[in-house]
């Protein structure tokens, strides 16, 4: 049986919208391994929020449920945007398609209650580290100067006080 140039081309199309549908949320596994962790240290569950920014989509749904004493990993090609929960300061940082990276964490309207960190893991180059604040050391608070490469992970920790 013969199919015509059209047929085919229609066929392909449909099966590559099919593929793309299938990944819903998340990018392909063909970007070296890039993720962005996210892990409850905290004595209770926690309710995450997010706010992608330039074009990325949803890592997860907003008032995601992260249980005590777990970690989530997002397969991502490259993300930019907000991870924001109540009590914690909000982590913003971007992945970049090549490794580059920034982050900073900025201050909520109320006063932070959970510590919370944000640290790049890969084969950094650059000024690459960890910013926030464990149970009882603070780090480096911002690196927005986007002198960070090498980066294949952002990980996000909130732990308790």
């Amino acid at each position: 049986m013969a199919f015509s140039r059209a047929l085919v081309a229609l066929l392909l199309a449909l099966a590559a919208t099919a593929v793309s549908a299938a990944g819903g949320q998340y990018e392909p596994a063909s970007c070296d391994g890039h993720k962005v962790t996210v892990q409850n240290l905290c004595d209770h569950d926690l309710r995450l929020n997010i706010e992608p920014l330039a074009n990325s989509k949803l890592l997860f749904s907003n008032g995601y449920l992260l249980p005590r004493g777990t970690h989530r990993e997002f397969p991502v090609c490259a993300w930019t945007g907000r991870v924001k929960l109540y009590g914690a300061d909000m982590v913003e940082f971007h992945l970049g398609h090549e490794g580059g990276g920034w982050y900073q964490l900025t201050p909520g309207p109320t006063k932070s209650t959970i510590p919370v960190s944000c640290t790049p893991h890969g084969k950094l180059q650059g000024h690459c580290p960890t910013a926030g604040c464990n149970r009882s050391k603070c780090f480096e608070h911002s690196v927005p100067g986007g002198n960070c490469h090498g980066v294949s992970e952002m990980k996000i920790v909130y732990c308790s006080t």
